[in-house]
C-alpha cells in the first residue's frame, strides 16, 4: 500500500516552528505519511490567496491525497472547521472560503468537524496544530474520521456568479490578484458551454478595452495589457512584462463588463 500524502498551505511562514508543530502532530497519529509542502507563504490573513495556491496545485496530486489549508483570521471564534470530500480527494480547514474552488470545480460532501470528539487540549489560537493537522492524520486510518464529523449542506465561498446585464453582456470582478500583479475574473472558459456557439470575447472597464483574447503574455508588446485565460482556465487582465493590477490601479472586487 502506498503511503498516504498530506499537502500544507497556511500563512504561518517557516521561521516560528508553527509548520514544523503541524508536521509533528501528523506524525504522532500517522508516522507513515508523507507530508508535503504546497507554501507556507500565503500572505497572512489572505483568504483568497491561500483559496488561488489550492486550486493552481490540488489537480496535480496523486487521488486520495489529503490536503490541509489553514488561513484562519477566525480561529477561536464559532466559525467552523470543516472536511471536504471529493471524489478524488480530502480537503480539512476552516469554513471560511478557502475551498471556494473546490466547490465551483467539484463535486462534494462537507462535514463539521466536531471539536468535542476530540481531546480536549485545544488552543484557541491554534487549530492548524490541535484540530485540522489531527483530523488529516485520522483521514489517514480507515474508519477513524467519520465518527469526528456531522455532515452539513452550507459551506462559506466567495466566489460569485457573474451578473447577467444583457443577454451578451456580463459584469465580472477580479477574484483575486497573483504575485505577478495579474487581474484573475471570476469568469471560466468551461462558463462559454453555456453559449451556443462560441463567442469573440472583450472587456471594458474606465477607459480600457481588450478586444480579443491573447494566446500567450508575449502576444502583446512589453508594457501592454492581455485578456488571457490562466492556467487553471480563468479570464485573467495581465501586463507582459509588468503589474496590470498597480498599472491600472484596480484590485479584489474590481469590476469589469465581459462583452461575448
Amino acid at each position: 500500500m502506498k503511503s498516504p500524502i498530506i499537502a500544507l498551505i497556511t500563512d504561518f511562514g517557516t521561521e516560528d516552528g508553527y509548520v514544523g508543530a503541524m508536521k509533528g502532530q501528523i506524525l504522532k497519529l500517522a508516522p507513515k505519511c508523507v507530508i508535503t509542502d504546497i507554501s507556507h507563504s500565503i500572505r497572512p490573513y489572505d483568504i483568497r490567496q491561500a483559496a488561488f495556491c489550492l486550486n493552481n496545485s490540488y489537480p496535480y496530486f496523486p487521488d486520495k491525497t489529503i490536503f490541509v489549508a489553514v488561513v484562519d483570521p477566525g480561529v477561536g471564534t464559532t466559525r467552523r472547521g470543516v472536511v471536504i470530500k471529493t471524489s478524488q480527494h480530502i480537503f480539512v480547514g476552516p469554513d471560511n472560503g478557502v475551498f471556494s474552488y473546490i466547490f465551483y470545480n467539484e463535486g462534494f460532501q462537507a462535514y463539521e468537524i466536531d471539536l468535542a470528539s476530540l481531546p480536549n487540549h485545544i488552543s484557541n489560537t491554534f487549530h492548524g496544530r490541535d484540530v485540522f493537522s489531527r483530523i488529516a492524520a485520522l483521514a489517514t486510518v480507515d474508519g477513524q474520521l467519520d465518527k469526528h464529523l456531522k455532515t452539513i449542506k452550507e459551506v462559506r465561498n466567495f466566489l460569485t456568479q457573474p451578473a447577467k446585464l444583457a443577454e451578451f453582456e456580463l459584469m465580472l470582478e477580479v477574484i483575486h490578484v497573483d504575485h505577478f500583479g495579474n487581474l484573475i475574473l471570476n469568469f471560466h472558459r468551461n462558463d462559454l458551454i453555456k453559449f451556443e456557439k462560441t463567442p469573440e470575447i472583450r472587456v471594458e472597464f474606465d477607459d480600457i478595452r481588450l478586444d480579443s483574447v491573447s494566446e500567450t503574455f508575449g502576444s502583446v508588446a512589453d508594457g501592454e495589457l492581455a485578456l488571457l485565460w490562466d492556467s487553471s482556465k480563468f479570464l485573467q487582465i495581465a501586463q507582459n512584462k509588468g503589474n496590470a493590477s498597480k498599472k491600472l490601479g484596480a484590485g479584489v472586487g474590481k469590476k469589469i463588463r465581459l462583452y461575448l
